[in-house]
């Protein structure tokens, strides 16, 4: 899979120990529409979530859009989009925090399910919402002007644009 974006905010020490994730996310349309988490805070990101030891970027894939959506991925649906690179100081400790976050583009099927969410996605107020593209981006685009600059906020905007991009190009 080919990086598309590389975000280092170079705000840490090297010497620091790393924390090393990886996340697999889905773009998924449907009705004109895209498939989105958005947060008690206002912003929104793409349904996915942490990749589990020995879990292929598939598996991962499946079961995250199934816990945080409640739909069912269809399996031969997904294609590669790439991966962001992110790397940065944590926020909750003095490490380093290291996240491929991996996107891939796909479809799902049948009537929605119950979400699942995780204790910290609970608490954090976490929903299943649709919104086209553009309203996406200028909500979250919108929180970086008024929310600051969380630490997810900024991937999750650059992200969107990189999608719009590739839509576009397709388009041209």
């Amino acid at each position: 899979m080919e990086r598309i974006l590389l975000m280092d905010e170079k705000n840490y020490d090297p010497s620091l120990p790393e924390i090393r994730r990886t996340a697999v996310r889905g773009i998924i349309s449907c009705g004109g529409k895209m498939l989105f988490i958005m947060s008690r805070y206002g912003e929104v990101k793409l349904p996915g979530g942490g990749q589990e030891e020995g879990e292929s970027d598939l598996d991962t894939l499946v079961r995250e859009v199934r816990e945080e959506t409640g739909f069912k991925v269809i399996r031969g649906s997904a294609r590669p989009f790439g991966y962001i690179e992110e790397k940065r100081l944590s926020v909750n400790e003095p490490m380093i925090w290291h996240q491929f976050s991996r996107l891939y583009f796909c479809e799902v099927c049948g009537e929605q399910g119950r979400t699942e969410y995780s204790e910290g996605e609970k608490r954090n107020g976490m929903h299943f919402v649709t919104m086209t593209l553009g309203e996406a981006i200028e909500n979250n685009r919108r929180m970086l002007d008024t929310e600051g600059e969380r630490a997810w906020n900024r991937r999750e905007y650059n992200t969107l644009i990189l999608i719009r991009e590739y839509y576009n190009g397709i388009k041209e």
